[in-house]
Formats: C-alpha cells, structure tokens, sequence
C-alpha cells in the first residue's frame, strides 16, 4: 500500500489505524504525510478509519526499542504491513524474501518478564490473523476490549504469556479517579450491558433481551461518586421490550478508575447485579469528519420501534426523518472522549415522539458503522434509543 515511509522528529505522535472492509485487513501509521493521504480518501477512500489510536515514542526514548516496518504484496491484490520492536524479529523478517523493510516505524518499550508495563505507558498487544483470507494481516491495539473480541474472531495475539502485552506505548490520557467510560458487560440475568458514563457522572447503558443480542432498553440516571463508590436513586429504565414502560430505579456499587465497574440495580422489590470492563475505546477523541453519513436504523420510546434515517453532517448538524416523521437537532464531541453530545427536535406528524425535544449522547463504532444513541425527554418521562448503520 505505501512505501518508502519517511523518519518523524516530534518525541511522542499518533498512531491512526484504518481498516479495510472488503480485505477484512488492519492498518496503523503514524507517519503524518501518510495520515493526511489516507484521510483525503488516497486508494479511492477504502480504508477509513476505526476510530482507534495510541500513542508511540517517534524518536529514541530511555528504554524505547526501534520497530521495523515491512511492507508485503507477496499475497496480491492484498498487501500488509508488519512492525516488530525486536531486534532479532527484525533481522529474521529482513531475509524472508516475501517482506521488505521500510523504516523505523516509531519506537516502543517492552513489558518486563511478567507482562507489566511501566508508570506512564499502557500495554499494547499484537493480534496475528493466523493466515484467515488466505493472506496475512496484523492488529495493533491498546484496547482489552478489542483484543478480547479479535482471539473470539480466530485470530491470535504475539505477546507476554502472562498479560498479552506485546509492548508498551506512551499513556493517551492521564489516569483518572472517576468512573467515565465506556462499558461492557453483563448482569445476573444473562443480560448484555453496554453503557456510557459521563465524566459528571451522568450514564446510559443500553441492555439487551436474556440471552441474546436484541436491544431491549436503555437504563438512564445520574450517580454521585467518590473514592471507589457511586449511588444513584433518580435511574429511570426507558424499556422498550417486553412491556413498554418506564420505570423507576436505585443504583449503587463500586468501580476501579479505566478497569471496572460493578453494582446493584434495585426496582420495586427486584435487584439485579451487574459487573462490565473499561473499553479504551473512550479515550480516542471523536472525529465528526468519520462519523459523518446516513445512517439508516430503528428509533424507539417505551411505546414502540419506527424506522428511520438519519444524517449526521462533517459539521455536526442531525437531519432525518421516518414514514411521515421529521427531525432535526446537532452532534457535538463530548470534551476529548470518544463520546458526541445529541439534541434532536421532533417536529410531530406521525413521530412516535411527537413534538418534543430530546438531548443524551452517542457513540460511533467506525467498524461495524454504526451508530447507538440514547437521550431522555426533559422531563425524563419517556426516552429515545437509536441504533443504525451506514453503508
């Protein structure tokens, strides 16, 4: 895809993966001549970003190793990249005649023997296709999340025994206290959870049906934290399937600050505990210029499901609409998260929602493109839940 990568002199910059949907291929680069290309829709627009990023030392560092960069078109039409911090990798690559050395790519530090990374650097692992298309392909993440579902997809990671580590990268965010995040999990009763927890400690965590992948909700609410802890009692469960209600909820429990969370969710008489894992997901910055499209889906309140599409501008501006059904509202980036602020205004007609206003969140996934979006009216008596996808 590219050659003869060019040396960067800034001390930390990065690293940008994109994917390739009809390969089912991976690419990361941090080289910004190479970004810039990619972006501008080079190779007629085929690889788009995945929304996910990390950082990397572009020049020596004390502890940093020099990663090799290989390019292959051994296994035409495809082509892959290859980057290894080790020396001996590096000299074994450079004599396989299906590979050819580039450059140095960037610089990493390796996790020590039981697969810790140092203060200030995050673990970054490698995931290897195992030859899946008949060519080979590499994913390099920062993401626990992602790794877990690349061995679930077939392929294998190269790293530490212990902790997966394949080497360690400069951290993208400070360390936090708080419980903001992305989350993904489950409950006691065998319900997926997906939430979003807002660095004020507003959260939305969409759950699904028992037992299978079919939205059924969305749980809203505001918590107070501190030290470890959190509680809320102003929860509401804007449940779409089986019953169409609204219900009021408490939630309590604990979290571990970009690790995990984990609590109770209490309502008339029934509680359901819940645990689900920090996704880093949360620390890549929004790009509206990514997300931007039509993204054709379902809506639904606690009355019921309507098709609907809905366009999302490089600007940030919502337009759209269903059988009979307009709206119009904005997207803004939620600070440097991976999370964009919603206000949509239905305009009545033949809208589930009637004439109302609703303000929540969203996040973009730029691999499956797709869209979740979660919001309650003002007065939280009913809520909106948006999940649809773009070609």
């Amino acid at each position: 895809m590219f050659g003869g990568a060019r040396s960067v002199s800034a001390q930390t910059q990065t690293a940008v993966e994109y994917y390739y949907a009809a390969w089912d291929y991976y690419f990361v680069t941090s080289f910004p001549d190479e970004i810039a290309l990619l972006d501008g829709g080079a190779f007629g627009g085929v690889w788009r970003r995945t929304g996910q990023t990390f950082n990397v030392w572009s020049q020596p560092v004390a502890g940093a190793l020099p990663a090799c960069r290989f390019f292959s078109t051994s296994f035409a039409p495809k082509s892959s990249h290859f980057y290894t911090p080790s020396a001996s990798e590096c000299t074994t690559v450079k004599s396989n005649a299906d590979w050819q050395y580039e450059a140095i790519a960037f610089y990493l530090r390796l996790p020590d023997a039981n697969g810790a990374c140092a203060t200030g650097t995050v673990a970054l692992f490698r995931l290897y296709n195992n030859g899946i298309g008949g060519a080979p392909n590499h994913r390099y993440t920062t993401s626990p999340i992602t790794f877990n579902q690349m061995l679930a997809a077939g392929w294998i990671f190269e790293g530490n025994g212990l902790t997966g580590a394949f080497a360690c990268v400069p951290t993208t965010v400070a360390a936090r206290t708080t419980p903001d995040g992305l989350w993904t999990g489950s409950t006691s009763k065998n319900v997926h959870i997906w939430g979003i927890v807002l660095d004020d400690g507003t959260f939305y965590f969409l759950y699904t049906e028992p037992g299978n992948l079919v939205v059924a909700g969305v749980t809203q609410g505001s918590m107070a934290f501190v030290n470890g802890m959190f509680t809320s009692s102003n929860a509401r469960d804007f449940n779409i399937t089986p019953s169409g209600s609204v219900f009021f909820e408490t939630v309590s429990g604990s979290y571990i600050p970009q690790s995990r969370i984990q609590g109770i969710v209490s309502a008339s008489g029934f509680t359901t505990t819940f645990s689900a894992e920090y996704d880093s997901y949360y620390d890549q910055p929004v790009n509206l210029a990514a997300v931007a499209g039509t993204f054709n889906g379902s809506a639904a309140t606690s009355v019921g499901w309507q098709s609907v599409s809905i366009s999302v501008s490089s600007l940030g501006a919502i337009s759209g609409g269903g059988l009979g059904c307009t709206f119009s509202g904005s997207a803004l980036p939620h600070g440097q998260v991976n999370v964009i602020d919603i206000s949509i205004r239905f305009n009545g007609g033949s809208c589930l929602f009637g004439t109302s206003t609703f303000a929540g969140v969203a996040v973009y996934n730029a691999i499956t493109r797709t869209v979740y979006a979660a919001a309650p009216n003002a007065a939280r008596t009913d809520g909106f839940l948006f999940i649809g996808s773009k070609p």
